[in-house]
């Protein structure tokens, strides 16, 4: 039987807007199979999203990505299978919890998250140094990473952006701290800008009690997290002995959750983990490939506008 006298289907038209999803051969080439599993893209191919080994062949310059979608359509659910899938690989993961949630995984992996309350037994100190972990021993400069952070923190607090002279009444005293040896706190920060030297009013030729007053509204708002409504969180050393070997870190901030102080609580702890993480990574701890995740990071986020 030739093939003109075979059986023939019977034609089917469709528009070229649609002919390329109709085509039967179409397939996605996706972004390789090494890695952790994510699911199946529309054409039912398996989507496998990796940044870790995507960065290390050159795919992509930046591994970081973010997780948005209604309420309710699995993101939170999505992510925690992620840092499991990704423990198969020997992977550790850090979370900042806003919304307590991350308590069933992280008894999963045998760790306890660390809850930090107002008043409560455990502090951070977000400015504890970066890689290196000396103080500064300058006596008119202090570490960029302190001074950006401190100046966020009060920028988020106060709802603006610095004026040019509160920001040099933020260096300035971070500058006095680490300059007498110590690892600065906020309580030490605090008192600096309300007690400010002759010597740091001299480096940017002006007196102390004009340099006291352009830094007041900042101290005065950054004290809020040391004896305001954030107080016992932030407002001194690192609590000695945090268990940070773990294979999953979670730091549980559920208790100002509903409150309008939480991108500050937010702020100050990512700012220690960035730190702690730093500190890690250049050797003065235990390192390893990590997983950083940020939930409920618009807090954050919305913070960005008042820098």
């Amino acid at each position: 039987m030739s093939r003109a006298d075979g059986p023939r289907l019977p034609a089917h038209q469709v528009t070229t807007r649609n002919l390329g999803a109709a085509y039967p051969l179409v397939a996605e080439p996706g972004l390789g199979h090494r890695g952790v599993l994510i699911g199946h893209d529309l054409l039912g191919g398996s989507f496998v999203y990796d940044p870790f080994e995507l960065y290390a062949q050159g795919l992509i310059s930046n591994p970081n990505m973010i997780v948005f979608g209604q309420i309710g359509r699995g993101k939170s659910a999505f992510v925690k299978t992620y840092l499991w899938r990704q423990a198969v690989f020997g992977r550790r993961a850090w979370v900042v919890d806003p919304k307590g949630e991350y308590g069933a995984l992280a008894d999963a992996w045998g760790t306890a998250p660390i809850a930090l309350r107002p008043g409560g037994s455990v502090r951070l100190n977000p400015l504890d140094p970066g890689p290196g972990g000396e103080p500064t021993t300058g006596n008119d400069s202090a570490d960029g990473r302190q001074v950006e952070l401190l100046a966020s923190l009060a920028a988020a607090c106060l709802g603006r952006g610095l004026l040019p002279r509160e920001r040099v009444a933020v260096n300035l005293p971070l500058a006095t701290v680490g300059s007498a040896g110590r690892v600065p706190t906020l309580p030490a920060a605090v008192e600096a800008m309300l007690e400010p030297t002759a010597a740091a009013a001299g480096a940017i030729r002006t007196q102390r009690e004009t340099l006291l007053e352009d830094g007041r509204d900042v101290a005065l708002e950054l004290r809020r997290l040391v004896h305001g409504d954030l107080r016992g969180m932030f407002d001194g050393p690192t609590t000695a002995g945090l268990d940070l070997s773990g294979p999953l870190v979670v730091l549980d901030l559920s208790a100002l959750y509903n409150s309008a102080a939480l991108g500050v609580q937010m702020a100050c702890a990512t700012a220690w983990l960035q730190a702690t993480l730093a500190r890690q990574a250049s050797g003065n701890g235990a390192g390893g490939v990590h997983t950083v995740v940020v939930d409920e990071s618009w807090a954050v986020l919305a913070k960005l506008k008042v820098r």
